[in-house]
């Protein structure tokens, strides 16, 4: 299992960070979690053929891990797919999907399983298939948002304790959530501000790096992965220094990063490439 970084920013794509998305590889099986703009252009930078996904998580509508979506999705249509995709996102997403390609006139040739969230408390089974299941809860941001717990169903014949992946961006400090990311066998959590920024970030209920540094620790996870940084720290030396005080088996995401569940380490970058469809 490993995690392909398309976009580890904050709100603003700038030149070392594009906004929220990430590539989920389990066993071959792709999840696509989180659809900034400029995803598309990302997944095949990254080898990751756009036809290879057909299960989508988004955690909430904020642009910044929304806007892609649309033309990702007319993409997979222009480029002949006749596969269906499950997008799993909350309630809403289907409208704004709908009415873009209504009012554009656009349309889409392949089926999509919507499965729209609605729920404030409590941990959901959303989706499962073969090679993992995917469990959603909620988090405390300014709309409705979720993160997601993600299994590994490993082999029969492996006789060994299923890899877990756990999802959170965009969130306040909330130690509600410690049940559902408890012993994840990596975290990936958003570290918006620095601690100086404790106020601004409680404000707009986000995390600074000492928070979901503490969030790590007190969950009892085997390592924390973070992202959702903010364009005001250009080096994360800092963020990952605040962080690391509380739980050190720390590591700042970066955009194209390939990293390995449960090893922890980051695998080589693959080539750059622009024909990847």
């Amino acid at each position: 299992m490993f995690v392909t970084i398309l976009g580890s920013g904050a709100a603003l794509p700038i030149g070392a960070r594009r906004c929220s998305a990430q590539v989920l590889n389990i066993a071959g099986f792709k999840l696509l979690i989180d659809c900034a703009e400029a995803t598309q252009d990302r997944i095949r930078y990254n080898h990751l053929k756009l036809q290879s996904l057909s299960t989508i998580l988004i955690s909430h509508l904020h642009g910044d891990h929304f806007f892609g979506l649309p033309g990702l999705l007319s993409t997979m249509h222009l480029c002949g797919r006749t596969e269906p995709v499950t997008i799993v996102a909350p309630r809403g997403a289907r409208q704004v999907i709908e009415t873009t390609f209504d009012l554009t006139g656009n349309h889409i040739a392949f089926p999509i399983d919507w499965r729209e969230l609605d729920f404030d408390e409590g941990l959901h089974r959303v989706f499962e298939c073969r090679r993992c299941t995917v469990d959603a809860f909620p988090l405390d941001h300014s709309v409705p948002d979720y993160g997601f717990r993600i299994t590994e169903v490993p082999p029969v014949s492996a006789r060994r304790a299923p890899l877990v992946y756990a999802y959170c961006c965009d969130t306040a400090y909330d130690e509600r959530i410690l049940p559902h990311i408890a012993g994840a066998d990596l975290l990936c959590l958003e570290c918006t501000f620095s601690n100086e920024y404790e106020r601004l970030a409680a404000e707009r209920k986000h995390l600074t790096a000492g928070q979901a540094g503490r969030l790590a620790r007190l969950a009892g996870v085997r390592q924390l992965l973070l992202t959702h940084i903010s364009a005001r720290f250009r080096e994360p030396d800092l963020l990952l220094a605040q962080a690391a005080a509380e739980f050190e088996n720390a590591v700042v995401a970066a955009d194209n990063m390939r990293f390995e569940v449960g090893v922890g380490r980051s695998l080589p970058l693959p080539q750059p490439s622009d024909n990847e469809v």
